[in-house]
């Protein structure tokens, strides 16, 4: 009875340790479901950086041009002011017949160039833009040189002013043709400028090129950049190289680049906004467009597009 009694409290020791790997057992097989969807789940939070994926050639050059500041009130007085510059530059003209809105050096070298051979004179100034670059307001104007052909020659210079004041002038190119150029006039109404908008605008660009992931698998056609194009109200077919050059050039958190100007004219009746793109070695820049006819953007296309070069 004695031996009885010692076996069986060693088979109940025996049971209730089996009864308890039992329970463990079963408790870790009811909760590996569990386990395995924290697992999963953890590492779906994990964020992997756009920088790590994005052009390594740009990974973490967090660098970018100096913007222009873009609050520069109401730009119908602003084109007024233009206008009455031009003004102020043709009336100084006609009565002293000096170019006193240029330098003595600049003057000097104008007139060489005009007087190299008889029968030409310069008889007035017209007016093709005005705007803002990282050097401060400016107006650009053609001296319009004549002679004894139909040819008129067209000097193009940007002239830098404070309020009514000019500060410097800058020689920018020659252009030829049968009429004066003239991309700024004084009877068409300004409109909505859309100066005030780029910012924000440029914003939009840019978070739709990171939501795209076309910097990440670096799309190699333009043409992936049409559907971009279109949900920002652009035109694709002028805007999609544009873009896919932004994209294949921007650093980690695309903003390697800033509004550096923007230029204002009546033919087109257009303001152009203009972007630099730094990387690590080299610069980019990008026209914006803004239509005033539409009052919203239209073009986004890479190098600078300005009146500044058009002659008719």
């Amino acid at each position: 009875m004695y031996i009885l009694k010692k076996l069986n409290k060693k088979y109940i020791k025996w049971i209730i340790i089996l009864v308890l790997i039992v329970m463990i057992v079963t408790s870790y097989a009811l909760n590996l479901g569990k386990i395995k969807d924290k697992t999963v789940n953890g590492i779906a939070q994990i964020t992997i950086p756009f920088s790590l994926i994005v052009n390594p050639k740009n990974i973490d050059e967090d660098i970018a041009p100096k913007a222009v500041s873009l609050n520069d009130g109401d730009m119908t007085k602003n084109k007024q002011q233009a206008l009455n510059i031009l003004s102020t530059i043709n009336d100084d003209y006609h009565s002293t017949d000096e170019l006193s809105f240029l330098s003595n050096d600049q003057e000097k070298a104008l007139l060489k160039r005009v007087n190299k051979k008889p029968h030409r004179y310069i008889t007035n100034m017209t007016i093709l833009n005005f705007g803002k670059d990282i050097h401060g307001k400016y107006i650009t104007i053609s001296c319009n040189r004549y002679d004894d052909t139909k040819t008129i020659v067209s000097y193009r210079y940007r002239i830098y002013h404070k309020g009514d004041s000019i500060t410097s002038a800058k020689y920018l190119n020659t252009q030829s043709n049968k009429y004066p150029p003239q991309y700024l006039l004084e009877d068409i109404d300004m409109g909505k400028a859309g100066v005030d908008q780029a910012k924000s605008f440029t914003q939009r660009l840019k978070t739709a090129i990171i939501n795209s992931n076309l910097t990440a698998t670096n799309a190699a056609n333009p043409g992936n950049f049409n559907q971009i194009s279109i949900n920002l109200g652009l035109n694709p077919d002028k805007s999609n190289t544009g873009l896919f050059k932004l994209a294949r050039n921007a650093n980690s958190r695309v903003s390697n680049f800033a509004i550096v100007g923007y230029q204002i004219s009546d033919i087109p009746r257009y303001t152009r906004i203009y972007l630099k793109q730094l990387s690590k070695d080299n610069t980019y820049y990008y026209t914006l467009t803004y239509s005033r006819n539409s009052s919203r953007f239209i073009n986004f296309q890479k190098g600078i597009i300005s009146t500044d070069t058009l002659n008719k």
